[in-house]
């Protein structure tokens, strides 16, 4: 799985610090099916400092780096008993475009989920998705 990341076209990276690594998230952007995609491949945020919107800014920065560079949708895989996952990716716009059984080594199944942007072509302006980060209570945050 590393190499594989490793070799992807443009991967980033974007941690939450408090003195140390809180969170982080990794995420690669490249050409797949004849169109230019994000690709989420791991959030993490330790334990003691989750349900501090951590997660969110983190994905929401991501987000908006891939929208930025041209991308035409981000897609990522999450447990689907991973509850928390699940509901952070909804509020944040994915929806579930495909079940994945015994996606995982543990026999788990996942949900492929996707953030479609809008076409530019439609005068819209994909920004708009994520709000402005001057309202958003996390864009302050010390952790950031």
């Amino acid at each position: 799985m590393v190499s594989w990341f490793v070799r992807g076209i443009r991967p980033k990276a974007f941690d939450a610090k408090d003195g140390k690594c809180v969170g982080t998230v990794v995420c690669k952007m490249g050409e797949h099916r004849g169109a230019f995609r994000g690709y989420i491949a791991m959030l993490v945020v330790l334990k003691p400092y989750r349900g501090r919107g951590i997660a969110t800014e983190l994905v929401t920065r991501a987000i908006r780096v891939m929208m930025e560079s041209g991308c035409e949708e981000v897609t990522l895989e999450a447990e689907v008993t991973n509850k928390g996952a699940l509901a952070l990716y909804g509020r944040l716009g994915f929806i579930r475009a495909k079940r994945l059984y015994r996606y995982y080594l543990n026999g788990v199944d996942a949900f492929r989920l996707k953030l479609l942007f809008p076409r530019p072509d439609l005068g819209l302006d994909p920004m708009m998705m994520l709000g402005d980060e001057r309202d958003g209570q996390h864009m302050d945050s010390p952790y950031l």
